[in-house]
């Protein structure tokens, strides 16, 4: 017999039987004539998967799942962490136009071109981060208050 034989009628894939053989639990091979595929006594084959029989896979047993109401997906903590810092940004630049406003005198307010004044003064900014979850608001306001550098600029 030769291994792909005795895959064929064991039940098993030809790497286990070079398993087996590298193992030396295997029995050993004939010579045979005029070819170079090993072969092997079908007597002792036999023998050996009665002695070794195959042994099956564990199979894994899950639980059932509960059925119900399809929960919304859940952002990763990823996914949180980008629009946390997403958030920190639109606030910043909320603060930095509000200020920037509150700063200037008003006949250079009054000398800049139209569009530039209307992004300036245009409450988007604010408007776009109040309309975030609470809990995104409180954690970008954290991360804002502690950033250094605004720390620094709120002092001057």
């Amino acid at each position: 017999m030769n291994v792909t034989e005795i895959a064929a009628e064991h039940g098993v894939s030809r790497q286990t039987i070079h398993t087996y053989r590298r193992a030396g639990v295997f029995p050993s091979p004939v010579a045979g004539e005029g070819s170079t595929r090993l072969r092997f006594r079908e007597d002792e084959v036999v023998a050996f998967f009665k002695a070794n029989p195959k042994q099956p896979r564990k199979k894994r047993t899950l639980p059932p799942r509960e059925q119900g109401a399809a929960m919304p997906p859940t952002p990763s903590i990823d996914e949180h962490a980008a629009l946390v810092d997403a958030a920190a940004a639109l606030l910043l630049a909320a603060i930095t136009m509000r200020d920037l406003v509150s700063d200037m005198p008003r006949p250079a307010f009054a000398a800049m071109p139209d569009d530039i004044r209307g992004r300036v003064t245009r409450p988007s900014y604010q408007e776009a981060f109040n309309a975030l979850p609470r809990d995104v608001q409180a954690q970008a306001r954290a991360i804002v208050d502690a950033d250094p550098d605004i720390i620094a600029a709120r002092s001057l």
